[in-house]
């Protein structure tokens, strides 16, 4: 998962945004992106974990792949995991 998901993702279980990121472990991937001139994060950055301001930083964040960790909600609580690289968003308890 590129940590860029979490500039779309809410919580399913009660639609809080953002959702914090827990990484347990991650890859770099051999990808190239030129510097963007304006963040490629519109809303969130789960690089930094703050509002998108530097686009440098999107090169770094952009090769990086979260194969495993959480997703947190911080209003509710829920947790969802991420597992080779998949976040598995399903509401807590189905």
């Amino acid at each position: 998962m590129r940590r860029r998901l979490l500039d779309f993702l809410a919580c399913p279980n009660c639609k809080h945004f953002p959702l914090k990121l827990e990484v347990f472990h991650e890859e770099v991937v051999d990808e190239f992106i030129e510097r963007p001139e304006k963040p490629l994060c519109e809303r969130w950055c789960a690089y930094t974990q703050s509002k998108p301001s530097n686009p440098d930083l999107c090169v770094e964040c952009m090769r990086l792949e979260v194969m495993s960790g959480e997703l947190i909600c911080e209003k509710c609580g829920a947790k969802y995991k991420i597992e080779a690289g998949v976040p598995r968003m399903v509401k807590p308890g189905e």
